[in-house]
């Protein structure tokens, strides 16, 4: 009895000793693959969706990181909004009741210089009666806010009529049509350090394709620049800055458009490799200036709540809905519901 506790005891330590040896050698390798596998998705391809302010140039919103040289990233986002507001004033009237579905495809290519990509981004819209009133309007009742112009309107179809002066805007209900092209370049300045974030310099320009009368484009082309910031903490939080300024070169059916400013920021948990939800907060400055009418001079605030799945390290499905906060009244969207597949090609 007594020798077999003894050579139980003298196990024990060799045990150990090979134990730890092992974790010395395998430790290092584990925990960096630990770390690699926690990538952030990034913020979700919101933009300003209010009908008319969004005809202007909306910069990408888009993360610090350029594609590596040589790779391709393919992304197809799908959206429907729902409109609903109505202002009468001594200089113009106004009623917007509609759902608007958005489908746009962005192609990106990281160049042969390295840090640098460009991209091109094409989108269609569809307006049509909305679908989601009876979804809000159920929302709405559940969480005790009833919005007084949904009820007042709940018999009003399909409407679109902005009148001001001479000028008049009338699109035809289940109008379908591409919008104005968007060109893109994304250069990084910083790279990310243990304190300092991910910078990159931005550049878009918005070529006028789209069809103005029927409200898919403004006519003029738009400039825009802006940063992109991004810095990950804690291995699994990500954080997220762009701030943009956009300039229009001209007029849209008499009505004048100003250099405005755009702002989103947001913050991102890994919950898993593959699993990641965001919060966004969104501030878009209204390319309109001075009409009287609110809808058009108002900026808009929103907050977005967003959800990622990496399928695979190349394909990422994104799901958000973005709410307007009233922070600035009677201008924005009044809900939408959005998806995001992004494939990325590696280079060869």
């Amino acid at each position: 009895m007594s020798g077999r506790r003894t050579h139980g005891r003298e196990q024990r330590p060799g045990w150990l000793a090979r134990s730890v040896l092992l974790a010395i050698l395998l430790g290092p390798s584990i925990g960096a693959e630990a770390a690699e596998l926690y990538v952030g998705q990034g913020l979700v391809p919101v933009r300003n969706f209010q009908p008319l302010q969004g005809l202007s140039l909306q910069m990408p919103v888009d993360g610090a990181m350029p594609l590596k040289s040589g790779e391709v990233s393919l992304r197809a986002n799908f959206a429907e909004t729902s409109t609903i507001l109505r202002e009468t004033t001594a200089t113009g009237t106004a009623l917007l009741k509609f759902g608007q579905l958005r489908s746009a495809v962005d192609i990106r290519y990281g160049t042969a210089m390295e840090d640098i990509e460009i991209g091109l981004e094409f989108a269609s819209l569809y307006r049509h009666s909305s679908g989601l009133d009876g979804m809000i309007t159920a929302v709405e009742a559940l969480v005790g806010r009833p919005a007084p112009i949904r009820q007042q309107l709940k018999n009003q179809g399909y409407a679109f009529s902005l009148g001001r002066g001479p000028a008049l805007l009338n699109p035809p209900n289940d109008a379908f049509g591409l919008t104005d092209i968007v060109l893109h370049v994304k250069a990084l300045l910083v790279a990310e350090g243990r304190y300092k974030p991910a910078t990159s310099l931005r550049v878009a320009l918005k070529v006028p394709v789209g069809d103005r009368t029927r409200a898919f484009g403004t006519g003029v082309a738009d400039l825009g620049v802006g940063l992109s910031l991004q810095k990950t903490v804690w291995n699994r939080v990500g954080l997220y800055l762009n701030l943009n300024e956009a300039l229009p070169t001209g007029h849209y059916s008499g009505l004048a458009l100003r250099g405005y400013f755009t702002m989103v920021t947001g913050v991102e948990f890994m919950a898993t490799p593959k699993f990641s939800v965001t919060g966004q907060f969104d501030y878009y400055q209204s390319p309109f200036g001075n009409t009287g009418l609110k809808l058009l001079d108002n900026g808009v605030t929103e907050a977005v709540l967003a959800f990622g799945y990496r399928f695979t390290p190349s394909l990422l499905w994104q799901i958000y809905g973005v709410e307007n906060l009233d922070f600035t009244r009677d201008s924005a969207a009044d809900l939408t519901i959005g998806t995001a597949l992004t494939y990325r090609i590696p280079r060869k």
